[in-house]
């Protein structure tokens, strides 16, 4: 009876150890960077085939993510920032030949007004018109001469230093003469909030 009580509690203390083991690749330490090399981090191999979830992280050859300083696990998320679309327009006056514009302007309403109130104050009160607009991005307008007809032509891009001569390759693009830049660059341009 004796050896039945020692085999039946052996029995019971070899269950209770083995349930109450500790598992590495379960808990919180599946997560811990020293057992990445061990293959126990499943975030990390989430995120090595699912890179979009992923972006600003660094990859080491093994494919694991670290942050910048290489000693600790980094799950950054992207974060998407709907930042306050900008406008800008033009407005010309063929009867009294002035163009002006408007830039930065947090309504396309209030982009075409301040556009044409800037041309309708210089043009000695002839009407001003809406001649182009632009959201998020930069404008430019040249001028050009054919047959001794001059005609404006626009130049948009969607960042600084390119619709200047956007606006010129335009005009020379159509055969025109004596290009130039009547209206610079403007750009309207969101402002990242930090």
């Amino acid at each position: 009876m004796k050896k039945q009580i020692f085999l039946l509690f052996s029995v019971l203390l070899g269950y209770s150890e083995l349930s109450f083991a500790y598992d590495p690749t379960r808990g919180a330490l599946q997560n811990a960077p020293e057992l990445r090399i061990y293959g126990y981090n499943q975030q990390d191999i989430y995120n090595k085939y699912h890179p979009s979830v992923n972006i600003g992280n660094s990859y080491n050859n093994n494919g694991n993510s670290y942050n910048n300083n290489g000693s600790s696990y980094n799950n950054t998320n992207p974060v998407i920032v709907n930042l306050p679309s900008k406008y800008g327009a033009v407005a010309y006056s063929q009867k009294a030949g002035i163009i002006s514009d408007s830039g930065n302007e947090d309504s396309l309403k209030q982009a075409k007004r301040v556009a044409i109130q800037k041309c309708e104050k210089v043009s000695s009160g002839e009407s001003c018109k809406i001649y182009t607009w632009i959201r998020n991005g930069c404008l430019a307008v040249a001028t050009g001469k054919k047959n001794g007809v001059r005609t404006i032509f626009r130049g948009y891009f969607s960042t600084e230093g390119n619709s200047e001569r956007l606006a010129l390759e335009n005009c020379s693009s159509e055969k025109y003469k004596e290009c130039a830049i009547i209206v610079p660059e403007r750009c309207s341009l969101p402002t990242p909030l930090f």
